[in-house]
This record gives C-alpha cells, sequence and structure tokens, in this order.
C-alpha cells in the first residue's frame, strides 16, 4: 500500500526520537502509527471510529504485541485521553480544531501534553482559500487556549504547531 504524502510529511515533521511519547487523535487505519513505532516512538492512537480502530490494531498488530502502540476507540473530549504525559500529540486532517470552539477538546491535549510538549495540526486543504479559512480559525483556537508559536507551513499542505504557554 502507498503511504500517502501527507501522513509522511506529517510524520518527518514531528521529528519523533528514539523512547518519545506521541499521541495520534484521528488515527483512522493507523499508518502514522506503523510509521512512528518503526522510528522508535512510543505511540497511542484515538479514534472514534471502531471500524477505524479494528483496522489500525490490525495493520499494526506487532507493535501492539510489542508494546509499541495502544490504539483506542476514543472521543478526543470524552474525560480524558490513555495514557501520557505525551511529548507530542497530533492529528492530521481532524476537523473538530475548525469547524467549531474545540475548548474541551485543547482541553483536554493541553492535560496530556508533557511540560514542554507540543501539539501540531495538520491539514491538506482542497486550496489556497480553505488553506486561509483554516489557518484562520486554528490559530483562533489555539490562542484562545493558550497555545503559542503557531507556524504555517509548506503551501496547500497546512501545519499549524503549538507548544504550551508556560
Amino acid at each position: 500500500m502507498k503511504v500517502p504524502e501527507r501522513l509522511l510529511w506529517a510524520v518527518e515533521t514531528l521529528e519523533t526520537r528514539p523512547g518519545e511519547r506521541v499521541l495520534e487523535i484521528g488515527c483512522g487505519r493507523g499508518v502514522a502509527v506503523g510509521l512512528l513505532c518503526e522510528r522508535s516512538a512510543s505511540v497511542t492512537a484515538i479514534d472514534r471510529s471502531a471500524t477505524a480502530v479494528k483496522a489500525a490494531r490490525e495493520r499494526n498488530a506487532r507493535h501492539v504485541e510489542a508494546g509499541a502502540a495502544v490504539i483506542e476507540q476514543a472521543e478526543l473530549d470524552g474525560g480524558g485521553l490513555p495514557g501520557g504525559p505525551y511529548d507530542k500529540v497530533f492529528a492530521v486532517n481532524v476537523n473538530v480544531f475548525w469547524t467549531r470552539s474545540p475548548t474541551a477538546e485543547l482541553a483536554a491535549v493541553k492535560r496530556a501534553l508533557a511540560p514542554g510538549g507540543s501539539l501540531h495540526l495538520f491539514y491538506e486543504p482542497p486550496g489556497a482559500a480553505k488553506a486561509q479559512e483554516i489557518a484562520v480559525k486554528v490559530r483562533a483556537a489555539l490562542a484562545g487556549s493558550g497555545f503559542t508559536s503557531t507556524t504555517l507551513t509548506r503551501g496547500l499542505l497546512l501545519c499549524l504547531k503549538g507548544g504550551l504557554t508556560p
């Protein structure tokens, strides 16, 4: 199976180091989980879809069995994220961060992050106008929840990165 370029880019951009603890929000079929485990990261992945979680567990069975990956069905604002604290939390094309006020979701991420941890939100919008809309809304949501240092990179592939305010 060909790995989507947006997932390769996201994993490369995270620059994980061996032993780092990473949480993926909205893992889908678990492609990024496998890529991160190959880089010796410890990965917890959540998705609200039981079908996606089943597929992600099957795809990453050896990583799950080895204890390098945990994949669970969970809602982001469902009262707490599994595991933690995490060095890095990321999501690819997860709309909750720009389609509504994600106050509860960002609060859950803050609680899950280790001191000095970072949140990385990756988007692949269908054009420049949508990229601008997403950037404005996500930056506002992050700022309203105490995240700082957002950056926008790579043309139509949008990466908004933020670390916690001390």
